[in-house]
């Protein structure tokens, strides 16, 4: 193994052994919550599928990638790399949607009774899984690529117009299918990176006005309140963040790869790499910062008496 196969191997591993068991450990504790309370608020289901499409992520592309780097690939045919590059594309999609309804959700959550979207609070349970319907249904039908030009690796030489993922092959017939796909992709994941930066941006302005209103409240409600506003605030910068840094970094590569037939090994690992991040990075945030899932978490005895209530402002939180 050369240094570039050992670095990695090493990355991948990490990720996994990081992102599988948080992932699963966030839907094991919405699971039981569910089972126990027979009732998931929809910020429950939102982060319980965001840890779902994360999990699936990290299986389709994260193991492969590893494998991949120990030149391991003896059981990569056809069918099977459509169906690994078609899923990860699909649930890197979905992760993306699942965010950018995080962050919608919490403005329609915290927004003023006198604001228009207080409107939409009633109908958040009725429109939730539609709502991930359609995204399924969108981010599926814009990776049909993956399963009409995905394919085995047969040949050491890679052809002009290709993306050569280490394990499968992905091989457009055209520069004008190659160049499309991308700006579609590209189109794609842009507009949500505008839509969830003005949500977090209206989040953050609605947080600091209240923190100024309740300015007036004895020092223990402004207290518990200034807690869970920043408790609620970090987490959606947190992930939005996440989101610009890890998608952004692989956006760049991807435009670069636009203008270049044949793109060099080692970028395309650095891309792959970063879009993996945020589903390995996300379930730590939402570890620390969940209070559900640090209940759940806890030793907790079971005469103890524990408030399930929560403060609407840090629902996501």
């Amino acid at each position: 193994m050369d240094l570039r196969a050992i670095l990695k191997a090493m990355f991948f591993l990490i990720l996994n052994g990081v992102g599988i068991p948080g992932n699963s450990i966030i839907l094991g504790v919405f699971t039981h919550i569910a089972v126990t309370e027979s009732k998931l608020l929809p910020a429950d289901v939102l982060v319980a599928h965001l840890s779902f499409v994360n999990l699936l992520l990290t299986l389709t592309q994260g193991i492969p990638q590893t494998f991949s780097a120990f030149a391991y690939k003896g059981f990569y045919d056809t069918p099977t790399c459509q169906f690994l590059i078609f899923t990860s594309r699909v649930t890197r999609a979905l992760s993306i949607s699942v965010t950018f309804l995080l962050s919608i959700y919490q403005c329609i959550t915290i927004a003023a009774a006198s604001s228009p979207l207080s409107c939409l609070k009633p109908k958040l349970s009725e429109c939730l899984w539609p709502l991930l319907a359609f995204f399924w249904l969108l981010d599926g039908s814009t990776t049909y690529a993956s399963i009409l030009y995905g394919s085995q690796i047969q040949n050491v030489t890679i052809q002009q117009f290709a993306i050569n993922l280490g394990y499968c092959l992905v091989q457009f017939p055209s520069k004008a299918a190659y160049v499309y796909n991308g700006i579609m992709y590209l189109t794609r994941d842009l507009l949500f990176v505008i839509l969830m930066a003005a949500a977090s941006t209206y989040i953050l302005v609605i947080l600091y006005q209240h923190r100024k209103r309740v300015r007036g409240i004895r020092s223990r409600d402004r207290l518990h309140g200034t807690s869970a506003e920043t408790r609620a605030a970090k987490t959606v910068v947190t992930l939005v963040t996440l989101y610009v840094i890890f998608f952004g970094v692989d956006n760049m590569i991807w435009v670069y790869t636009l203008t270049d037939s044949q793109v060099p090994a080692l970028l395309n690992d650095v891309r792959v790499l970063f879009s993996s991040l945020y589903a390995t990075v996300c379930p730590v945030v939402v570890i620390i910062s969940n209070r559900k899932v640090n209940r759940e978490l806890q030793c907790i005895k079971p005469e103890k008496q524990v408030s399930t209530s929560e403060v609407t402002v840090s629902s996501i939180s």
